[in-house]
């Protein structure tokens, strides 16, 4: 039961901490807070993201469509996965009596905690089709042991 309300209270810790993350940079920027699907972001858009749980390690698959591999950034600590892209394309075609131009970007931006320690040094990462897969290894979390007083 403790370990329950020690999960509950780390979620709502890290729930408030980012909402008060966005509402500083806000602040700092002078933007205005813009109320997205799912939560308040900074212009960017929040990928969805599934995260699954073995024994032995933690698969993150993230939808971030429209990006090349070549604009995710990836960075993982033992407790969080950050991921960010940013893609900007222009498009100019002329011919003789048009011109065609289009332009396009997309940001992304999202950082969770993992629900156990992770080696990032021995993470891979993949994207195909607009889904990025995170494969992290779990590292060995030490077991209590019981100290008895002399």
């Amino acid at each position: 039961m403790e370990d329950d309300f020690r999960k509950f209270e780390e979620f709502m810790n890290r729930m408030f901490g980012e909402f008060s993350d966005v509402w500083e940079q806000q602040r700092r920027r002078h933007l205005p807070l813009s109320p997205s699907g799912d939560g308040l972001t900074i212009g960017r858009k929040r990928p969805y993201i599934d995260i699954v749980e073995s024994d032995k390690e933690i698969v993150a698959t993230a939808e971030m469509p429209g990006m090349n591999k070549e604009d995710i950034n990836i960075n993982i600590t033992s407790d969080t996965l950050e991921l960010s892209a940013e893609s900007k394309h222009e498009e100019e075609k002329k011919g003789k009596d048009y011109i065609y131009r289009e332009r396009r970007s997309g940001n992304y931006y999202r950082s969770i905690s993992l629900p156990s320690p992770v080696d990032s040094n021995s993470a891979k990462a993949s994207y195909n089709n607009g889904i990025l897969e995170v494969k992290m290894q779990k590292t060995e979390v030490k077991k209590k042991t019981s100290l008895k007083i002399e």
